[in-house]
């Protein structure tokens, strides 16, 4: 039987602080895939491609002067074998309640509400890869944790925290992230529309149970 591997990253932050620059969306996606090492590759192969250093990391922001670079990311994406969850939060459309909860608990409130649209038996033996999220050195217990709270049975097999840096699945999360935020944010779709059809749920949050 063949498990899948899942990564997942943000893009935007959980900040209400709209004043400083907090972002009015917050997005966190994840994606799947039955060949890990083929996407790791892949990202390999656009790094020799473009002369890129060895460790480059593949950031939809970091690429936003480099539009070439972009676009064939995007084109190679949209016929890679993975799928893709995400869910947009409009950050000024929520209640109080959600700005007064510590920040952990509003990013693994909207990561469990994202996790619970994916299938049971996609998720039966996976492994789950999460970029690291304000420095929180035990995420994968906390997430356990907060799955057994809100009674999501947890089916993975392996739950990991790694640098972005280090993982190309994360910087594949990060992409299809940040091309719904941006989508959303500044009205530009290009990224997005690349890899639509990749997308087996993008959840537009509307306020349901509040984070406790």
């Amino acid at each position: 039987m063949i498990t899948l591997t899942f990564a997942g990253d943000e893009s935007g932050d959980v900040s209400f602080n709209f004043g400083k620059g907090a972002s009015r969306y917050f997005v966190i996606a994840l994606i799947a895939t039955k060949k890990p090492q083929e996407l790791r590759e892949m990202l390999d192969e656009i790094r020799t491609e473009f002369h890129l250093p060895a460790g480059y990391e593949f950031g939809f922001n970091s690429m936003g002067s480099a539009a070439k670079l972009r676009q064939k990311v995007f084109n190679h994406l949209s016929k890679a074998d993975f799928s893709a969850w995400a869910i947009i939060v409009d950050k000024t459309m929520l209640p109080q309640i959600y700005a007064d909860v510590p920040r952990l608990s509003f990013y693994l409130f909207f990561a469990t509400e994202l996790l619970q649209v994916i299938p049971e038996e996609m998720r039966e033996g996976a492994t789950l890869i999460l970029d690291e999220f304000s420095g929180e050195k035990d995420l994968p217990l906390e997430l356990r944790r907060y799955m057994k709270k809100r009674n999501i049975p947890r089916q993975f097999n392996r739950v990991l925290t790694k640098r972005s840096k280090s993982e190309p699945l994360i910087q594949i999360a990060d992409l299809v992230a940040g091309s719904v935020f941006r989508r959303d944010a500044r009205g530009e779709s290009d990224a997005y529309e690349k890899i639509q059809g990749k997308f087996v749920k993008l959840i537009d949050y509307q306020e349901s149970n509040p984070p406790r």
